[in-house]
């Protein structure tokens, strides 16, 4: 049985933390969420897809994943590893978000890979320790205490970036490689057309050799991962345009507005017009007399 504590709800937010120590195979999990993931590696190894390739994760390597980018973890050829994990979302923060933006850069960063060296693996250990005495009892001011934990984690994050060269780690092999290029085309012309048999003759691959090793890599199948994509896109323009749910069906490449709204519902759980008018709300101020109402 894996060694575990955890504090929170990792679908649902607005913070989430897990310490896991597991001794056997792993199944692979992929996601696509709203909250930004802080993810490190005590000991073991791990395989993770994120944005467009696959890394091999090492004991101490942090891992920033950004808001909606696709990633996947799975086993490595060494089984057995412990790690803690973090979700948190924008409304956790509450107004750091505006008075310190910096926090979010290690997030935005050409790598999400931080490869820590032996000194500075303690420091952020020291911080992870910190979070976790915290999470395991309902002491007072305890939010307050994670929030303030997590902020120092950031703050830390931000400034590495800054003050180091990070670069990303080699691909494991030239398949791993090759399968990101893949990765990368189709991010680039998801409202196109994306089929298996021209993929594969476009990159020199049997039809069943890519498919194979597409879902092997990426965690994800060839047609998962496209509807993804697509999916991830329409998010975007339903929040930051006004263009008609039909007209951004056909930009992001469904072939019907039918199938964009069962494939859009089977992958965030509502309807494309629901999530217009949640997006709306969040973004949306308070008017003039809605404000101090309830005071």
């Amino acid at each position: 049985m894996p060694l575990s504590v955890t504090f929170g709800n990792e679908d649902e937010g607005p913070f989430y933390i897990q310490h896991i120590h597991r001794s056997g195979p792993f199944e692979r999990t992929q996601h696509m969420h709203d909250m930004y993931e802080l993810y490190y590696l005590y000991e073991g190894e791990r395989m993770y897809f994120i944005r467009d390739r696959s890394y091999l994760i090492l004991p101490g390597d942090l891992v920033l994943i950004n808001r909606r980018d696709l990633h996947a973890t799975s086993d490595s050829d060494k089984l057995g590893h412990a790690q803690i994990v973090i979700n948190f979302s924008d409304s956790f923060l509450e107004s750091m978000k505006e008075d310190a933006p910096f926090l979010l850069d290690a997030f935005t960063h050409a790598t999400p890979v931080l490869r820590l060296d032996l000194p500075t693996r303690r420091l952020v250990e020291d911080i992870l320790g910190k979070l976790m005495h915290e999470a395991k009892e309902p002491l007072l001011g305890q939010f307050f205490a994670l929030r303030q934990y997590l902020i120092e984690l950031l703050l830390f994050t931000a400034r590495y970036v800054r003050m180091h060269p990070v670069t990303s780690p080699e691909h494991v092999s030239p398949l791993h490689r090759k399968i990101s290029i893949i990765v990368r085309f189709i991010n680039t012309h998801f409202a196109e057309p994306l089929r298996l048999e021209e993929l594969a003759e476009k990159f020199e691959i049997s039809p069943a050799y890519l498919s194979r090793m597409f879902k092997e890599i990426t965690g994800f199948s060839l047609v998962e991962y496209v509807n993804l994509v697509r999916v991830q896109e329409a998010q975007s323009l339903l929040t930051h345009s006004r263009l008609k749910v039909i007209l951004i069906a056909e930009q992001v490449g469904f072939g019907s507005l039918v199938q964009f709204g069962r494939v859009f519902r089977q992958i965030t759980k509502t309807t494309p017009l629901r999530y217009r008018q949640s997006a709306a709300a969040k973004f949306t101020p308070p008017r003039e007399n809605e404000k101090g109402q309830g005071s």
